[in-house]
């Protein structure tokens, strides 16, 4: 499909046909012109699903936010019905071979982690590009905890990283995998460790990007693109920006938009106009009650409202983003200055690696090129094809045993993050234990791949983090603000 308006109606008509759909502009919210869109899904007894869009256009935004709905949802809805396989790796290698199953130890668990190869578990079927089938834990599959239905997840907190949505396979897939690939690069090079690397825009390719870049100067905004990394040839962009105006909710000074992409350009488009998003999102999620109930639906607010604290929040999270939603701008500000709006070192843009837009158009020619580049590195992804049964519409996720996420907030590593730290001489990695240091869970041939056996500082690492975890995790829609009113009240 071309239209994007019978793009963004197919992603809706792929709705389950008992919830209710709301879709709505956001970016009343904020002052950066950019259309902003929320979709919701509201099913029965359970938690309102969300996604956010953005672009140019509005209708841009609008495909944007239905193509995020649509990959909770479908995921969410897979998860639950999908065939559950319970046993230990070593039983179920034992039935279906070394391949059929994927080694836990290769998927980045927390440092310190009790997995064992003997550990019961509950597994589902995915596949390699090839087709070959092969078993992965559950609850790399959820997008959050609660789609699982149960107490508590054994090895992770499931996360959205890696979901991809599209009208053919191959643009889903590349789509969850080029989302893999940015969590990777990112993943101890930002937020509270980020390396300052700034990124002058030198070459700005498309002029509605290099407009955009101007029209934010002149509010006060100043942008700052930021280099996370360049692993695989992809340059890993993230920006940030300092609101010296006045930002209808001072949560708005800490947003930021990330991308990794093949071609440089839509990098920088994607991170840009994701920035921009952000503001509009931080806004309508953790801004003053009155303000925002003024700005949206009504019946949404009043909803929300209701089954806000019946989330299931992490406490770590709601706490700390409660604590920020009652600072101003300058607090804000005072905090990121030493990490997010910190600049030691200057690259140009027209010196990151690019691949032609042309080139890799088609989303067969995108996929083979990011297979190709994993492959380099001896990395092979597996796909769940989490799809509804009827329509157009794909999708799926991703996972790629070998890239990482969740460092800072969870504690997740592989060798790939011990190699990078230990590259820096980061004092997060030791090569012995001592108080607070967890020893990082890996395959002996991946730990010898990494420089020998490593113990990660997780207490180091909550140090560093402190009062910025809000940039790791979140708090759901209006939660922050009436968890502050309960607790006053």
């Amino acid at each position: 499909m071309t239209d994007l308006h019978e793009v963004a109606k197919a992603f809706r008509e792929s709705m389950p046909r008992t919830g209710h759909v709301s879709i709505f502009r956001i970016d009343q919210l904020d002052r950066t012109g950019i259309p902003v869109v929320q979709a919701n899904l509201i099913l029965p007894d359970e938690p309102a699903t969300i996604g956010y869009g953005y672009g140019f256009q509005p209708i841009e935004a609008e495909v944007g936010a239905l193509g995020e709905l649509c990959e909770e949802v479908h995921v969410h809805a897979w998860v639950k019905q999908a065939e559950r396989i319970l046993g230990s790796r070593a039983e179920l290698v034992r039935r279906h071979g070394e391949r059929g199953v994927v080694d836990p130890l290769t998927l980045c668990l927390p440092a310190g982690s009790a997995y064992s190869p003997e550990m019961p578990l509950t597994w589902v079927w995915g596949q390699r590009l090839s087709g070959e089938p092969v078993l992965v834990p559950r609850e790399w599959v959820a997008a959050y905890p609660y789609q699982l239905g149960e107490e508590k997840p054994r090895l992770i907190t499931p996360i959205t990283n890696g979901l991809g949505a599209g009208f053919d396979l191959p643009h889903a897939i590349a789509h969850g995998l080029m989302e893999a690939l940015q969590r990777d690069g990112n993943v101890v090079t930002y937020r509270a460790l980020d390396q300052g690397v700034v990124v002058e825009p030198d070459a700005v390719e498309e002029e509605d990007v290099a407009a955009l870049l101007e029209h934010l100067g002149r509010l006060g905004i100043g942008v700052r693109i930021k280099l996370a990394c360049t692993d695989f040839g992809i340059p890993n962009l993230y920006v940030v920006g300092d609101d010296q105006g006045e930002p209808t909710a001072p949560v708005q000074v800490t947003s930021c938009g990330e991308a990794a992409h093949p071609d440089r350009a839509r990098s920088l488009r994607k991170a840009l106009l994701e920035f921009c998003g952000s503001r509009a999102r931080k806004a309508a999620t953790h801004g003053p009650i009155e303000t925002v109930s003024a700005a949206m639906p009504r019946d949404y607010v009043e909803r929300q409202m209701k089954v806000a604290m019946l989330e299931e929040e992490e406490n770590r999270a709601l706490e700390a983003m409660a604590e920020w939603v009652g600072q101003d701008a300058a607090e804000l500000r005072r905090r990121l200055g030493g990490s997010v709006f910190a600049e030691r070192r200057r690259v140009r843009l027209s010196d990151l690696p690019t691949v032609p837009a042309a080139g890799i158009a088609d989303s067969g020619a995108r996929l083979d090129l990011l297979v190709q580049r994993l492959a380099a590195e001896t990395l092979e992804p597996i796909v769940v094809d989490c799809s509804p049964a009827r329509g157009p519409v794909k999708v799926v996720k991703t996972i790629v045993p070998g890239l990482e996420s969740e460092t800072m907030s969870y504690h997740r590593i592989g060798w790939r993050g011990v190699r990078r730290l230990r590259a820096r001489q980061d004092p997060l990695i030791l090569d012995a234990p001592r108080d607070g240091a967890r020893r990082v869970r890996l395959r002996p041939e991946d730990e010898a791949r990494a420089g020998g056996p490593a113990w990660f500082d997780a207490a180091e690492a909550d140090r560093i983090v402190g009062s910025l975890y809000p940039l790791y995790r979140e708090s759901g829609p209006f939660s922050a603000q009436l968890h502050r009113q309960r607790r006053a009240a």
